[in-house]
């Protein structure tokens, strides 16, 4: 059930419907309003979890965002998988310009949406940067160690969240 409480899941083309409309509320900001549409969607994707997550870490439901990008994780790579493991991100697919990548790692957490048509390894620095934050309001120090090594160190704020940890 959504945080509304009580609509069922739908299926079929209602479902990609409600999908849609979730990425619509995120990309809005009404966090509250995507997470009902994606519960309603009855997809069970890493997309759909992961959004799921978004919108949990949003309105500071920090265990279930964590509980939620985990299992997003898992849906990903098809099994599953705990901090530590295997699979940074892969950098040998073509690189964007400098610019972007500057830009990429001194930006906070995205708030958007993990669409199914996402690059594998751009939907899992996506999860992985959500998990990272969502361990840190948990008190999940080591884990957030983890997701940042398994991410480079490349992303500053996952830096700045590792500097009163180490003290």
């Amino acid at each position: 059930m959504g945080l509304k409480g009580g609509t069922p899941p739908t299926a079929g083309a209602d479902s990609g419907r409600l999908f849609a409309a979730g990425v619509t509320y995120i990309c809005c900001g009404a966090w509250t309003l995507a997470y009902d549409c994606f519960v309603r969607s009855a997809h069970e994707d890493a997309p759909t979890r992961y959004n799921q997550a978004l919108c949990c870490f949003m309105a500071g439901w920090y265990e279930e965002c964590h509980r939620l990008v985990a299992e997003a994780e898992r849906l990903l790579d098809g099994t599953l998988c705990e901090v530590p493991c295997p699979g940074v991100p892969s950098m040998s697919r073509r690189q964007p310009p400098e610019a972007f990548r500057r830009w990429d790692a001194a930006s906070e957490l995205p708030r958007c949406p993990l669409l199914p048509e996402t690059p594998h390894d751009d939907a899992l620095t996506l999860i992985l940067r959500l998990r990272a934050e969502a361990a840190f309001r948990l008190g999940r120090c080591e884990e957030v160690r983890t997701v940042a090594a398994r991410l480079g160190h490349r992303y500053k704020h996952l830096e700045d969240l590792l500097k009163p940890i180490d003290r």
